[in-house]
């Protein structure tokens, strides 16, 4: 009859009931690397590139303890505990993030902005019940996240992982050991086969456009959990001998650590190869590190992770990773009045100081028994309500997004439907256009067309209102996240953003559509995305360049001709650079505004027979000097994220436009009148 095996005794302690391995020092100096290294990256270090690794380091260390902690349990008792597991579990993690779950409300209430309520509410539930990944899988890159405020849980993807992996590990295990008969060569199979098959599904779930899946998924990163689980079930049946065996371990260890400084330091975020095998590479270099590390004896790796400093930093690291990054999106520019070094400084201050009082004053107390027994059955769960409660009641006055963000490239194929259409309307009363004396009274141009991306989607409604004290019908063409120009602009990764492809696809269609149901008289140019970078048959082109701009004048041409193409009057308005916002206090300076400006001018002045120009950042950037100012005339049109127009604003923006647009456009009379109205003054002056 089979019995298991009584003793389990890893090379770095022994396990008992109430007791995890002996306690490893070591193994907390990486833990602090690997949390100080994604702090790093959030900080925008450039000596930290790779830094986002730091959680990969995590996972491979969790698997490493936890499987390590199963296996042990079952050799000593023949089981796992699954109800005390998982208490303790809960008893480590849920405490702090409860209390960084109402630290995000408070935001909420005081500081976050109604219309993005909605989408905190959603990710404070999804923090809360451990699916955060899957959320932010299900938003990928969307668009309203390029205008908006980073969400301060977005770093929660990581623990839902973690968390996934413990629901579930511990049943893996268990039902493995018993079909194995306490042996481990079954759930070693399992780690093997399962770290394949998740490194083929994120090598095959890559996608350059919006890595998300990839990215986020629990079975695209199960591969790292699994290398460390299959490391404890190595070294729970082998321990390197004195000697040759224990030297080559701490050399290879040596070799590995090496290594991770070198992923952390130079591999970016956006390295595709990272997908293709990368990820468990590292993996494997940081479980070199952990056999290292946990080897009885001294030596140099072992030796200098174990520095008291490096230690304390990882008993924290825990508090460290879950406050640094609301810490760093409510700590901005915008609120604290600092950059640079000094911001630095408060965030890392301010962030050690939450996570010290986390860690004492509530981690601490509460692993050590505060709530234990009935306290703890009956704490636990109320405080897990009362947060998703409190989460609930900080974001019940979500507004719906700017109108402007709404719709998308995704609704392209059938927006032509759903927009209106011009209907017969009776002639204005001729008064409505009167000119002075002397001046042609062909009336102003009756339909308006706007075409191009969310910038005037922003402008829309004060433009209708404008056109409409003119005289004239102004009717939508525009499309949040799709520009004008053909290609598909790319990301700072050279990738395309995921909806490019959809924008160059429909785009055309759609504008044609439009303008068969409109027949405009005049079609106004507006579009921010324009100046982009692009992907233009399978060349990255760039406008900063001379041969890239060459591209980019076929490119407005071939717009231009298309939009034209019903004999209405073509008036392009010229973008300005972004100006200081609560998003960027300090916008950088963009040679691209003024390159895409020339060429639009350049294209005009040689087709001025059917296109016009109108100076849009002209009247925003009277200077030409980049920031542009924040307000105009008393007015701040674009406060929310120094590009779009907000409502107050766009109103004062969209009056000093539509005469321009109108007096841009031959045969409407207004130009005209103008011209006729100060021939008339000049005469008068030259008989007075």
């Amino acid at each position: 009859m089979w019995a298991p095996r009584r003793r389990f005794r890893p090379p770095w302690g022994d396990v008992s009931e109430n007791k995890r391995f002996t306690y490893q020092p070591a193994l907390d100096g990486l833990r602090a690397f690997a949390v100080l290294s994604v702090f790093a990256y959030h900080l925008d270090a450039g000596w930290a590139r790779g830094g986002f690794l730091g959680v990969d380091t995590f996972f491979v260390l969790s698997g490493f303890l936890i499987t390590s902690l199963l296996v042990g349990e079952w050799a000593r008792h023949g089981g796992i505990s699954f109800a005390g597991f998982w208490a303790r579990r809960a008893r480590r993690l849920l405490p702090a993030l409860l209390l960084v779950l109402l630290a995000v409300a408070a935001f909420a209430v005081l500081e976050a902005p109604a219309d993005q309520l909605d989408s905190l509410r959603g990710d404070g539930l999804a923090t809360l019940f451990y699916g955060a990944n899957w959320r932010f899988i299900a938003s990928g890159q969307s668009y309203f996240n390029l205008f908006t405020e980073a969400s301060p849980l977005r770093h929660m993807w990581s623990l839902a992982i973690e968390e996934q992996f413990y629901l579930v590990w511990p049943l893996i295990t268990f039902v493995c050991l018993r079909l194995a008969r306490g042996r481990h060569w079954l759930l070693g199979l399992v780690c093997g086969a399962g770290a394949g098959a998740s490194v083929a599904t994120m090598a095959v779930l890559y996608d350059p456009s919006d890595p998300s899946r990839a990215y986020y998924g629990t079975d695209s990163r199960a591969h790292l959990l699994l290398i460390g689980a299959g490391l404890a079930l190595i070294l729970a049946r082998w321990a390197p001998g004195r000697g040759g065996s224990r030297s080559t371990v701490n050399a290879l260890g040596l070799a590995g650590a090496v290594a991770c400084i070198a992923f952390w330091a130079f591999v970016p975020d956006t390295a595709p190869w990272m997908y293709r095998g990368g990820y468990a590479v590292f993996g494997v270099c940081v479980a070199a590190v952990i056999t290292s590390a946990v080897q009885p004896g001294r030596f140099a790796l072992r030796s200098f992770l174990s520095l008291p400093p490096l230690v304390w930093i990882g008993r924290i690291s825990y508090g460290l990773y879950l406050w640094h990054w609301p810490v760093i999106v409510v700590a901005s520019p915008a609120r604290t009045g600092l950059d640079g070094a000094q911001l630095t400084v408060v965030r890392v201050g301010l962030t050690f100081a939450l996570a010290t009082a986390s860690f004492y004053l509530v981690e601490q107390p509460i692993r050590r028994g505060v709530l234990r027994g009935r306290w703890a059955l009956a704490v636990s769960p109320s405080a897990f309500v009362a947060t998703g409660v409190v989460v609930l009641v900080a974001t019940a006055g979500a507004a719906p997004l700017p109108k402007y963000l709404q719709g998308g490239p995704d609704q392209l194929t059938s927006r032509a439907e759903k927009l209106p259409s011009p209907q017969a309307q009776p002639a204005p009363p001729p008064q409505a256009f009167a000119a002075p004396v002397g001046a042609p009274a062909t009336p102003p141009p009756r339909r308006i067309m706007l075409v191009g991306d969310s910038l005037a989607e922003s402008l829309l409604d004060a433009l209708k209102a404008a056109a409409t004290e003119q005289g004239a019908e102004l009717y939508p063409a525009s499309v949040p996240g799709c520009g004008i120009l053909g290609g598909q602009p790319i990301d700072l990764s050279g990738a395309p953003f995921k909806w490019s492809a959809t924008c160059e696809r429909e785009i055309p269609k759609y504008q044609t559509a439009r303008l068969a149901q409109i027949h405009p008289d005049v079609v106004i140019w507006l579009s921010g995305w324009d100046r982009d970078d692009r992907l233009v048959d399978g060349q990255n082109v760039s406008i900063t360049t001379m041969s890239g701009r060459a591209t980019f004048a076929q490119l407005i041409d071939e717009s231009a001709t298309r939009l034209t193409s019903t004999g209405a009057r073509l008036v392009m308005m010229t973008v300005a650079p972004a100006a200081p916002s609560d998003l960027a206090p300090d916008p950088p300076q963009d040679p691209s505004f003024d390159h895409m400006n020339r060429l639009l001018r350049d294209y005009a002045r040689s087709h001025a027979d059917k296109t016009s120009v109108v100076d849009l950042a002209g009247l925003l950037c009277p200077t030409g000097r980049q920031p542009c100012p924040e307000e105009i005339s008393g007015v701040r049109p674009r406060h929310r994220d120094g590009n779009h127009f907000e409502p107050d604003g766009a109103g004062w923006v969209a009056r000093q436009l539509m005469p321009q647009v109108m007096a841009a456009t031959p045969g409407s009379g207004v130009g005209a009148a103008a011209d006729a109205a100060a021939t008339a003054n000049a005469s008068v002056g030259k008989r007075a």
